[in-house]
């Protein structure tokens, strides 16, 4: 009898345990340019990406022309990916330029915003996601003002601040993108944010030429919402023996450890509307 019962407290534990908390893999990319490089290493990309299985895709510099889609959309399309194109040009634009979300993920909500600071704007989307039991915030911005300044690259920290205050309705949030910044600069600009790459020599790793005080692509998580960051970078290994490898970005595998409960809905009393 008292193995029975010390069986039955263990049951009992287990079933009273908290379920794991989840875990979310989040790739931030840069795609070769429309063309030869793009058309070449589009299949293998596709490949190497369905390998890594990422929960989201970020792509920076998409461009998309009025009769063709885009090179972001395709990869998308290519992995059953739903595709968010996001741009401050007019849809009316022959072409137009911005960056775009890719998410196997539910999708509860969407928005779209302008970070000011110069006289060319650029855009900042927001996905609201369901991750098993979780629900968290994406939001998806490009920092590089044309005049790039502290001063106008706080303006728009400041603008991309005040629309995840009136947006994020305190969900755990990340900001995906491509930041002229240096590290501290950013971590001041965004309070409560961290980048997942801690390693400044990592820095030159998502495929653009940079200035070395800029931080560049990354993924910047709440400290108190995220936990168990790591970081990789993602590389397409060249197609010749000594040809260097294309690198495409880096992925940030995190684990949300603060779940916000959906809010409680209004009873009814049967036969009201």
């Amino acid at each position: 009898m008292l193995r029975l019962g010390c069986f039955g407290l263990l049951v009992l534990s287990f079933a009273m345990a908290e379920p794991p908390a989840p875990v979310l893999k989040i790739a931030n990319l840069r795609l070769p340019a429309a063309g030869e490089a793009w058309a070449g290493s589009r299949d293998r990309i596709a490949e190497l990406v369905q390998q890594l299985r990422p929960d989201v895709i970020v792509v920076q510099d998409v461009s998309q022309a009025s009769d063709a889609g885009n090179s972001a959309c395709w990869l998308g399309t290519r992995l059953r990916y739903s595709c968010d194109f996001i741009s401050a040009d007019r849809p009316s634009q022959p072409l137009r330029r911005g960056n775009a979300v890719l998410t196997r993920l539910t999708t509860l909500e969407d928005g779209i915003t302008l970070l000011h600071g110069d006289q060319t704007p650029s855009a900042a989307g927001m996905q609201r996601l369901q991750l098993q039991r979780a629900r968290l915030n994406v939001y998806a911005a490009s920092m590089r003002p044309g005049e790039n300044t502290s001063v106008v690259r706080g303006h728009q920290a400041a603008d991309l601040r005040a629309w995840m205050d009136a947006t994020s309705q305190t969900l755990p949030s990340l900001v995906v993108g491509d930041f002229a910044a240096s590290t501290e600069e950013l971590v001041r600009q965004l309070p409560g944010f961290q980048p997942a790459r801690r390693n400044p020599s990592m820095r030159r790793a998502d495929g653009r030429p940079q200035n070395p005080d800029e931080h560049g692509l990354d993924v910047l998580y709440q400290v108190r919402s995220f936990a168990d960051i790591t970081q990789q970078s993602i590389e397409l290994a060249g197609t010749e023996s000594d040809a260097p490898p294309l690198r495409l970005g880096m992925m940030a595998t995190l684990r949300v450890t603060r779940i916000v409960p959906e809010p409680a809905q209004p009873d009814t009393e049967p036969g009201l509307l």
